[in-house]
């Protein structure tokens, strides 16, 4: 197995070096031999400047992939056009849908893609839509549209889409994406954000891969906006999963992140803008 590299481009929070910018959002990059793949694009250009600041060419990259529709993993992509006119965007058809979140006086916020699909490909993106699963890169596999396998995993009532009626309703979620790396020693997991529930999405990939191992899980849990028992019961879940490795960002919400680490111990990490995890060819897991 070559090693994987992957950095953290974006996050809610920064590791402590110089120059490591934070926002609301989340962006990695993932380095496997030859092939790089960034995933997801934050909500500005803090995710490029990072990689600038940690000495990683995004114009070298072979193509990006997006989690979902949410400003806060696409609101980039206008930066990457303008850095990297040229790439290639993999995604659900549904990451430009327009995506609304309920404000305490009943009105709509609108959080999806700031961008049309249009006018990002008059900046020079190409996009390509797929769905279930996808070979990004050899080894390296998308998948989405994740069936929902359990009763505790019930998503949050306040991210919604309209009805051919107008009416708000909840966001089914079918572009919810995540990225998993085929290895010896079992599967690298990389979320974005899990709407679709961390447990739904791990079971999916476990029954597309069969009897295999996860062995590192990175990315957002979005459980920052559920209840207590949801966290409590994926923590249980993940316990039953037994990764040697789990970094969490992002939507994951300090509570729950508390919460594992103290079921984890010192295989848990938080995944902030800056942090690197590296891979080695026997599977051990290293932070920076």
């Amino acid at each position: 197995m070559a090693e994987i590299i992957l950095t953290i481009l974006c996050d809610n929070t920064a590791a402590m070096k110089e120059g490591i910018r934070a926002e609301h959002g989340f962006s990695a990059l993932i380095e496997r031999d030859n092939t790089r793949i960034l995933f997801d694009t934050g909500q500005s250009d803090v995710f490029w400047h990072n990689a600038g600041v940690m000495g990683k060419d995004l114009a070298a990259i072979d193509s990006v992939v997006l989690s979902h529709g949410h400003y806060d993993h696409t609101g980039g992509l206008l930066s990457l056009a303008r850095f990297n006119g040229g790439a290639m965007v993999i995604g659900h058809k549904d990451v430009f849908a327009p995506r609304y979140k309920k404000q305490v006086d009943g009105s709509l916020k609108y959080i999806g893609c700031p961008y049309t699909q249009t006018h990002l490909e008059s900046r020079g993106l190409n996009f390509k839509f797929v769905s279930s699963r996808f070979e990004v890169a050899p080894g390296i596999l998308y998948v989405s549209e994740v069936p929902v396998a359990n009763d505790f995993e019930k998503g949050d009532p306040l991210l919604v889409v309209k009805d051919n009626n107008g009416k708000a309703v909840p966001d089914p979620f079918m572009d919810d994406a995540a990225l998993y790396i085929r290895t010896p020693q079992g599967l690298v997991v990389i979320l974005g954000c899990s709407h679709r529930g961390v447990i739904n999405i791990l079971k999916q990939i476990l029954t597309l891969e069969g009897d295999v191992p996860i062995f590192t899980i990175i990315g957002g849990t979005h459980l920052s906006r559920v209840s207590v028992e949801q966290t409590e019961k994926t923590i249980e879940a993940l316990r039953e999963v037994n990764p040697r490795a789990i970094g969490v960002s992002h939507c994951t919400g300090l509570e729950a992140a508390d919460e594992m680490k103290k079921v984890f111990g010192n295989r848990f990490f938080r995944a902030t803008a800056g942090t690197v995890i590296t891979i080695n060819e026997e599977g051990g897991v290293a932070i920076q």
